[in-house]
């Protein structure tokens, strides 16, 4: 479904003759009202939702990134600045290897922060942080990744669909 996405945003855009950022921005924002109208007739609940929370996900993760380089920023620039690094292990919610590394490179793209391990036996990540006041700060950052990341991830899973009337729910 995500082809048929792409195809109908880059059709509608190289047909206005629009390949340019903006144009291509407000292919895809086209094709998006589109499908949202024809979501009944077309069965597209769940992909629209999954499409909804990952593009969510993408605009805040990007914010993030910003504002942890910044952080990183103030502590090189900043003359008084003490750093704490602090290596934290914390059982991450779904012990899965595949969602670890997903996390883990998350983790590791967000500027101060690097996943150094993961155990599955355990379901352990080891998390590096250039600037730790505590563990739970640490934890509390990366499990409001983790929750953000679940909830589009699980987004499109039968356990999340349907009401009582088996419908799926928006």
């Amino acid at each position: 479904m995500l082809g048929l996405h792409l195809l109908l945003a880059i059709g509608l855009a190289a047909y206005a003759d629009a390949l340019r950022p903006l144009g291509v921005c407000a292919a895809f924002v086209a094709v998006y009202v589109a499908l949202r109208l024809a979501i009944d007739l077309l069965g597209i609940r769940r992909y629209l939702r999954r499409l909804e929370l990952g593009s969510a996900f993408a605009l805040w993760f990007v914010g993030e990134i910003f504002r942890a380089s910044v952080g990183v920023a103030r502590i090189v620039l900043g003359r008084a600045a003490a750093p704490q690094p602090a290596v934290v292990a914390m059982r991450l919610a779904r012990p899965d290897d595949r969602f670890a590394t997903l996390l883990g490179c998350l983790l590791t793209l967000t500027p101060g922060t690097m996943a150094l391990d993961y155990r599955p036996e355990s379901g352990l990540m080891y998390i590096h942080a250039l600037d730790a006041r505590t563990a739970a700060e640490v934890e509390a950052g990366v499990r409001e990744i983790e929750r953000r990341l679940l909830r589009w991830l699980d987004a499109g899973a039968p356990a999340d669909a349907g009401d009582a009337t088996g419908r799926d729910t928006p």
